[in-house]
């Protein structure tokens, strides 16, 4: 927590938790009591989710802790949303993993309902819902809560576009995923100029790069090795996880902060993206190191993009 007060006031814009369940490397299984207690200790930064397992959420709930936490944070919520694809976790929680993709467009179509505070009826393939009115309503503009859609693959592009949401893939992402994104969204009538595209990666700053290799490989193998065990329990979705499939090292910038920034500025200039946003600390990894890391973020990073 002091770290991300800390982030605040040397001027980071947000701060997202990632969630995942029945596992010990660090993800947030409750994502919005932990916003709600950050909310409580920071005044500007924004608070997200990168990502929120909507299947794993009655919508009603999940628009109910949210909004919640928009209020309590004086509207600075954005909800990142993603199917997710771990066996694990659908069967513990009693949730047939085949559903994952409808329950997660009845999520969305649900929250934009809710959040208007109007009572309203829903008939879907897997919710059915009457004579509901959700409280309390969003602060945000026009009572909606920012939402992005995470992932890396087709599918969440067009998702996004479909329902008229941002998107959140990884940074290894190409540009012709972000030209379908936008494609798709102008096919189902938005304007695509206000909707943003938030990039995920992991950085880690160092004086000298052969030591900060050291300090990230076993963080990494580590995340390689998990995701690869996520991926493989996945079995037939493999084509279409949110991103696990990636190479962890292709995506984090490991250097010296001349490397980092050329490398920022290469991401800028390949994939223009609106927000690009990292891990600052990889499992595992000493806080003191990865506050070392954020810290020459802020000096000598930060200010060339300012």
């Amino acid at each position: 927590m002091s770290q991300i007060v800390w982030a605040e006031d040397a001027g980071f814009e947000s701060v997202w938790l990632s969630e995942h369940h029945f596992t010990d490397d660090g993800y947030a299984p409750a994502v919005f009591p932990v916003l709600a207690a950050i909310g409580a200790r920071t005044e500007r930064i924004r608070l997200g989710t990168a990502v929120c397992l909507a299947p794993l959420h009655h919508p009603l709930r999940l628009a109910e802790d949210a909004a919640a936490v928009d209020v309590m944070s004086n509207g600075r919520l954005e909800l990142g949303l993603a199917p997710g694809y771990r066996v694990t976790e659908f069967n513990a929680l009693g949730i047939p993993k085949r559903q994952r993709g409808r329950r997660t467009d009845e999520t969305l179509e649900i929250l934009r309902a809710a959040w208007t505070g109007q009572e309203f009826d829903y008939h879907g393939e897997i919710f059915s819902l009457e004579a509901i009115t959700v409280q309390p309503t969003p602060v945000s503009a026009e009572s909606l809560i920012p939402i992005h859609i995470g992932g890396s693959s087709q599918a969440s592009a067009l998702r996004a576009g479909r329902y008229g949401c941002h998107f959140m893939p990884d940074v290894g992402t190409s540009k012709d995923l972000h030209d379908l994104y936008r494609r798709e969204l102008v096919k189902h009538g938005f304007d695509s100029q206000p909707f943003e595209i938030t990039v995920a990666g992991c950085v880690y700053l160092c004086d000298d790069e052969r030591e900060g290799w050291n300090d990230v490989e076993a963080p990494l193998r580590y995340m390689n090795d998990r995701y690869t065990q996520w991926e493989a329990d996945a079995g037939d979705d493999q084509t279409a996880l949110s991103g696990a499939e990636d190479d962890a090292q292709d995506l984090c910038i490991v250097g010296s902060p001349t490397k980092v920034i050329n490398a920022l500025r290469q991401i800028e200039s390949d994939l223009a993206p609106d927000r690009f946003i990292f891990w600052g600390r990889l499992p595992g990894m000493p806080i003191e190191k990865a506050n070392r890391s954020l810290e020459l973020f802020v000096d000598e990073v930060l200010p060339a993009f300012s």
